[in-house]
């Protein structure tokens, strides 16, 4: 009854705890000012960087609001992969009522890893990834594609690149009334199954081997890729995000999880717990119900190009050729479970 009562609390929470900055799919254009080539050049986790966020409301006319700026990431902070780090951009509560930013004061920014077209595109796909699994569940992370441009308040160039903005994990655990799980390891017993057959499914769709639902990158919080979610009744509800080495998005500087034989990242491999045969099929029907759906966003071809969108969907035909198999369900999916 109370895992009911979860899903219904996330779908009524939409509504009761909707943001201005996530009600629009529409792509917002941002101003950020602060010290950009010292923060690429630094990379530094542990010191934040004064600067502004500036945009044009339609109704209060041009805003700007406070803002400090951190770097975040592991594999993106490395200089050899990224031109530019990944941020965090902080606001001031005190500043946000009224604005688009209302209940927003600290949000991930996903940042154009380099100034080619090909990273725009990268921008544009693993945006689409994150569409996807809305699509397939409620309890995922919002997000908002931008147009940014970097102004370099200690006078460097600037730039204009694509990015877009993720929800808060906490946002999301509050809207949901859950808690965010911060031990180093998690119980996999205590793991909601459907939910974890679910995003084992979705991580077999983009074929995403680097992740985990129980365990962390060291010194760091659980788990790798995946935010854990409690609920009341103590179980735990698996959230992934970070798709940059996914084949679905399928970057350059991505590579293939050693240590399991997967030789290319778009090489798909099934990674999710051995669970009922019944649960595995209700996710299974889940995703294949949502076909339409998932199709109808890799076909968008706003952020990426007409070549890309018919590569990225022979891809996405290709893992539902396996759903509608049950030969291949069996040998690539429950008989790989882990």
């Amino acid at each position: 009854m109370l895992r009911l009562l979860i899903a219904f609390a996330v779908i009524h929470s939409a509504s009761v705890f909707s943001a201005p900055l996530f009600d629009s799919d529409g792509q917002l254009a941002i101003s950020l000012s602060g010290p950009f080539e010292l923060i690429d050049q630094e990379r530094d986790k542990e010191k934040e960087y004064p600067g502004s966020l500036s945009y044009e409301d339609p109704e209060l006319g041009p805003v700007t609001l406070e803002a400090k700026f951190s770097v975040r990431g592991n594999f993106r902070l490395r200089k050899d992969i990224c031109s530019h780090a990944q941020l965090w951009v902080n606001l001031k509560k005190s500043q946000l009522k009224g604005t688009l930013f209302a209940k927003q004061d600290k949000l991930k920014l996903v940042v154009q890893c380099k100034d080619s077209d090909r990273y725009a595109e990268y921008i544009g796909r693993e945006q689409q990834a994150y569409q996807i699994f809305q699509t397939l569940s409620d309890l995922s992370l919002d997000t908002r594609m931008l147009k940014v441009s970097y102004v370099d308040t200690d006078g460097g160039e600037s730039r204009e690149q694509l990015g877009f903005f993720i929800q808060h994990q906490d946002r999301l655990a509050k809207q949901n009334d859950m808690s965010l799980y911060k031990e180093i390891r998690a119980d996999k017993a205590r793991l909601d199954p459907d939910r974890s057959a679910l995003v084992a499914l979705f991580m077999y769709l983009v074929s995403n081997t680097d992740y985990s639902f129980i365990a962390a990158a060291p010194g760091e919080t659980c788990c790798h890729n995946i935010k854990l979610l409690e609920s009341a009744d103590g179980a735990l509800y698996p959230l992934p995000y970070d798709y940059d080495s996914t084949g679905f998005v399928n970057t350059s500087y991505a590579e293939p999880a050693g240590g399991i034989g997967q030789s290319n990242v778009k090489q798909r491999m099934y990674r999710g717990y051995c669970a009922p045969e019944e649960v595995t099929a209700k996710a299974i029907a889940l995703v294949q119900s949502k076909r339409d759906a998932i199709s109808a966003i890799v076909a968008d071809t706003t952020y990426v190009s007409a070549k890309s969108v018919k590569r990225t969907q022979k891809y996405v035909d290709k893992f539902y050729g396996v759903l509608d198999n049950p030969k291949k369900v069996r040998r690539e999916i429950i008989e790989e479970c882990r």
